[in-house]
């Protein structure tokens, strides 16, 4: 019989990742409307009931929790979203990102920065759901790309600051990191998951739009380091340059 688990968000991101983990794993998810019979409608921003948990051997949660939201709106939501698994024991995976962390032309890694250095809301969510869950482990995630989101969708060359570099992740790389950590029942644990290559916006989009390899004369921006995965759980990405992601969009 396969383990079960549950997945809270099943937008862009849960769905991906119900796809991918459903042959090892039996899934219910929520989302706002319900769209199948093992997805639950649940709008967070409302009081919501608890349900039993006891037959989850994990829970994955991919509730966005940026930048746009008021720390009032993500308090409120949040709150909901505890009581709602109140009392859960077992594996928690909550999803974060890079935003968490300020703008420099740095390398930077999960110890680069203090709590009260880092982006408001993101560390306010993440100490949260810590506090009532010491066992969470928190993924943050760079740009999510793979399937429909390729960059040259979203900006051509004649944008400016095109000589920053990316921090980009492909969605089948955070469906394998949390494959990984289930299965090695993680707990406690905080990593980057981001592309361990990082070219310019304006290599990815030469590429992408004119198949044409350049390289960068200056660069700038801050490279998020994911070498704390790498080396704790010797993981592989499957797609280590953004430069290729709209190449493998289709498989």
């Amino acid at each position: 019989m396969k383990k079960k688990g549950l997945i809270i968000g099943k937008g862009w991101l849960g769905s991906r990742l119900e796809n991918y983990l459903s042959n090892q794993y039996d899934f219910i998810t929520t989302k706002r409307i319900a769209d199948k019979e093992n997805c639950i409608s649940i709008n967070f921003d409302e009081h919501v009931n608890q349900i039993n948990l006891n037959d989850f051997e994990f829970i994955i949660i991919t509730i966005p929790f940026g930048k746009r939201q008021t720390l009032g709106v993500l308090d409120t939501k949040f709150i909901n979203l505890i009581n709602f698994i109140s009392g859960y024991q077992k594996q928690i995976i909550i999803i974060s990102s890079t935003g968490i962390y300020p703008e420099s032309d740095n390398i930077i890694d999960e110890y680069s920065y203090t709590n009260d250095e880092l982006n408001e809301n993101y560390i306010f969510i993440e100490q949260k759901i810590q506090k009532e869950f010491p066992q969470t482990n928190i993924l943050r995630l760079g740009g999510l790309m793979g399937d429909e989101r390729c960059f040259c969708r979203y900006l051509n060359l004649s944008r400016p600051n095109l000589d920053i570099v990316v921090n980009h992740t492909h969605y089948i790389d955070v469906c394998k990191a949390i494959d990984l950590i289930i299965a090695k029942n993680i707990q406690q644990k905080i990593y980057n998951v981001v592309s361990p290559i990082h070219p310019t916006k304006r290599e990815i989009l030469e590429y992408q739009i004119n198949q044409k390899m350049i390289s960068s004369t200056q660069t700038n921006g801050k490279i998020v380091s994911s070498n704390k995965i790498i080396t704790d759980l010797d993981f592989k990405f499957t797609y280590d340059n953004p430069l290729f992601f709209k190449e493998n969009r289709l498989k």
